[in-house]
């Protein structure tokens, strides 16, 4: 009788996942710290979810894309589970390949206990079953940055357009935390609304809408004979497919999209204006959205992230009316541009990248105009100064510097937030910053009179050489500069 053992068999791991060894996850840490640490600061709340939902949740409004790549899930030991996988293909359960339904699952359920607006993010581990590809897994981590609702209950332009900026410019802070500039990265900007109108101008009827914007999401990755195969199948007006396939030397439709004109006109007061740009094929696949859509690119072609304003998704879960805007962003693609640009940090230093201190949950600063309409302004660039900090000319003089630098800034970036209510009662307002817990309460009065006033101690601070602090970050008395060297 042989003794000969079989061989042992390999098991490899499942296509599209990962094994993560010691330097693999704080590689990860690295880019999850990154995310919170910028949402913390821009004044966004970490809320959680399930991993897997019904796959009902996923039929709702997420356009036939997400259906065809969810991870479906069953236990196999009930029959009747079993029976429906056999009758309809399709099991109780999947994996969430994303997370906004899950939010506007969550807000719907308790819409009228939560404040307006809701800012909350999350991040996680998602799945889709497609093919795998270079920054393209089937499990990766994804980090969500929402805000749901309207400040004092407004819908109006004003507003939409100053929550979206909120979700970019969180976006934009985490790529300067990790020493991306505009240079590499620029964020394109459509507004869905106005593109339906001007489709609708070249003859597409309301029930091809969807066929539309799905066929201008992939008109960069798919041939000119192509797309226009694709729309003839999908039977869209000729008028559509010209435009649909010409080149890169034609201009851009002529859009009336006085939404995306105020989204611009706020980058500009909080100082991203040169991190957008508008383009008009910028789709974004999902049925959902409406309004602003927006995606980061890298190079000019690699989607780092993507989202934009969904409007209408907490109605369908049985919420009321609530417009919201909000974006997601992989680790894989982000993890792979941080290693093309040299900037992810590897041993020792990928240690104590790791190990530094993190952002405060608790707000620092908590920022109002003293009642002035003058004044509101300069609450949203100084609230922007103190989330973005302020790098030391040392360090920004050296050539070898890196992000990861313990001595990056002379004043580092801090949690601040601004109010949402309508009242501009400063009593109201103080009670406001107390109720969220912050340490300072900020009251502008002019760019070179604003009063700081320590809440735990319940004492005015002021400024030795001019008694009141200036909201310029290049001035002595430069009122970020007085906090944090009370920190």
């Amino acid at each position: 009788m042989s003794t000969k053992k079989p061989a042992p068999k390999k098991i490899k791991a499942p296509k599209g996942t990962r094994d993560l060894y010691p330097e693999d996850v704080l590689r990860q840490h690295y880019i999850t710290n990154a995310w919170r640490d910028a949402a913390l600061r821009c004044g966004f709340d970490e809320i959680a979810g399930p991993t897997f939902e019904t796959t009902e949740l996923y039929s709702v409004k997420s356009g036939e894309g997400i259906l065809g790549e969810l991870f479906q899930a069953f236990s196999g030991k009930s029959p009747k589970e079993v029976e429906r996988v056999k009758e309809t293909g399709q099991a109780e359960f999947a994996l969430r390949p994303e997370f906004t339904p899950t939010l506007a699952r969550m807000y719907a359920a308790r819409a009228k206990e939560l404040p307006q607006p809701c800012k909350w993010f999350t991040a996680g581990p998602y799945f889709r079953a497609e093919r795998p590809q270079r920054g393209r897994l089937r499990e990766f981590l994804q980090w969500n940055v929402d805000a749901i609702g309207m400040p004092a209950d407004d819908n109006s332009t004003e507003n939409r357009a100053r929550m979206d900026v909120e979700v970019i410019e969180c976006m934009v802070r985490m790529f300067e935390d990790l020493g991306l500039s505009d240079d590499a990265l620029a964020i394109k900007l459509n507004d869905r609304n106005a593109m339906a109108r001007y489709f609708a101008s070249l003859g597409v009827a309301d029930d091809k809408l969807e066929d539309a914007f799905n066929l201008l999401d992939r008109q960069s990755k798919l041939p000119a004979d192509a797309l226009r195969t694709q729309a003839e199948e999908s039977k869209l007006p000729e008028p559509f497919i010209a435009f649909l396939t010409q080149s890169d030397a034609n201009p851009a439709p002529d859009l009336d999209a006085s939404d995306l004109d105020s989204v611009c006109s706020v980058c500009s007061v909080v100082n991203i204006d040169h991190w957008t740009d508008r383009d008009h094929t910028i789709a974004r696949g999902l049925a959902y959205y409406t309004g602003t859509v927006f995606e980061a690119l890298a190079d000019g072609e690699r989607a780092v992230a993507g989202g934009g304003r969904y409007d209408n998704l907490i109605e369908l879960f049985g919420g009321p009316p609530t417009p919201a805007c909000g974006f997601g962003m992989g680790d894989v693609v982000l993890g792979n541009l941080l290693d093309d640009k040299g900037l992810m940090p590897a041993g020792s230093e990928l240690m104590d990248a790791v190990a530094r201190p993190q952002a405060s949950i608790r707000p620092v600063a908590f920022v109002v105009p003293n009642g002035d309409d003058d004044n509101e302004e300069l609450v949203h660039t100084l609230v922007a100064n103190l989330r973005r900090g302020i790098e030391s000319d040392d360090w920004k003089a050296r050539d070898d510097r890196k992000p990861w630098d313990r001595d990056r800034y002379n004043v580092a970036p801090m949690h601040a937030r601004v109010t949402y209510k309508s009242t501009r009662n400063l009593k109201k307002l103080r009670a406001d910053a107390v109720n969220q817990h912050a340490r300072y309460f900020v009251e502008i009065h002019a760019d070179n009179k604003v009063e700081l006033t320590d809440l735990d101690h319940r004492e005015p601070i002021t400024s030795d050489t001019h008694g009141s602090f200036s909201v310029d970050p290049s001035a002595e008395n430069y009122v970020g500069l007085a906090i944090a060297t009370r920190m």
